[in-house]
């Protein structure tokens, strides 16, 4: 009995910790939430205790633990994503590989690692988020003319140009047959120009876009 509410103090300490960086990627609409990180960081404490608790004749440890950072490296590949101009997915990878951490010090009973690395993490990933927008403020004027041939994804470019960081200051609409031509002023930071044209882009009814 006293083994179980051990594993059992285990597993919710490393869910919990998970659950702090996973509820920070959840509110920042991020891939890979609360319960991607709560059940990545349960998942790996489970198996550092399974490592601990094999036979140790004959049977390295430490064997179990490298599989599971080659196995989250895998998944971290899969939520990057390359599209025209920018790859994304990069932090949410980073953020699994630090979860993974949390949960393996859980499993090895390195306790204060796994406190302090959640703490750093959900630094970075919180307070340092509002540093680096403020580091790279910069931004300019961007006049844009979007081909689409479908009205009802004309109201979609303001929310596209919204999650790429920038602001609609003014939007036109000249109808060319049967295809739209929208014209918009952007203010969008300068880093970011690329990943607004390559998001427009991946609307199902874009023919082109012109940067005038």
């Amino acid at each position: 009995m006293k083994e179980v509410l051990s594993i059992l103090a285990k597993l919710l300490l490393s869910g919990s910790l998970g659950g702090i960086i996973g509820l920070e990627r959840e509110l920042s609409r991020k891939p890979a939430g609360l319960r991607t990180n709560i059940l990545l960081a349960m998942g790996t404490t489970a198996m550092a205790m399974l490592s601990l608790s094999l036979p140790a004749r004959g049977f390295d440890p430490s064997r179990i633990a490298a599989q599971i950072v080659a196995g989250v490296g895998f998944i971290g590949a899969g939520v990057i994503i390359r599209t025209r101009a920018s790859v994304h997915g990069v932090t949410t990878a980073a953020t699994i590989w630090a979860v993974t951490a949390v949960g393996m010090a859980v499993g090895f009973s390195k306790y204060y690692l796994a406190v302090l690395l959640t703490v750093l993490a959900f630094v970075v990933l919180a307070v340092l988020r509002g540093v680096e927008a403020r580091m790279v403020r910069k931004t300019s004027l961007t006049n844009l003319n979007v081909y689409i041939n479908d009205r009802k994804e004309i109201p979609i470019l303001r929310r596209v140009v919204d999650d790429a960081g920038g602001e609609v200051l003014d939007l036109g609409i000249v109808r060319e047959g049967k295809a739209f031509r929208v014209e918009m002023m952007v203010e969008i930071p300068t880093t970011r120009e690329g990943e607004l044209i390559s998001r427009i882009f991946e609307l199902r009814s874009v023919e082109r876009v012109e940067n005038v």
